[in-house]
């Protein structure tokens, strides 16, 4: 079952983590000068939804800890936006998309 973008009028953290390993990740890799995989290369918020609620490993050559930038990043958004429960399930998707093999070494979310 997937979950949507949007409940109640708000973003799901689900959604939040999505963009987080999609256009975040990919801006943040271009300001470093890091090569970029092609924008249709992502699985799509669907995908993504299907893969958390598969909980196995997609990519066994991808999956891996969360990367300590990535744990950065996240204190840094909690300590802007707040410690609240929709921070913690933000990145704990974020952290399963990296221990299920989602995302490639860019950071960024394979194609499914």
């Amino acid at each position: 079952m997937t979950s949507p973008a949007v409940t109640n009028g708000k973003f799901t953290p689900e959604f939040a983590a999505y963009t987080k390993l999609t256009l975040v990740n990919r801006f943040l890799n271009e300001l470093k000068g890091s090569p970029q995989p092609q924008p249709s290369r992502s699985m799509t918020f669907d995908q993504f939804m299907s893969a958390l609620d598969d909980q196995r490993v997609i990519n066994p050559n991808f999956a891996r800890q969360t990367p300590s930038e990535e744990e950065e990043y996240n204190r840094i958004y909690q300590q802007q936006n707040g410690e609240n429960e929709f921070a913690r399930n933000r990145y704990e998707a974020i952290m399963k998309a990296y221990q299920w093999g989602l995302v490639d070494l860019n950071g960024v979310l394979i194609k499914k």
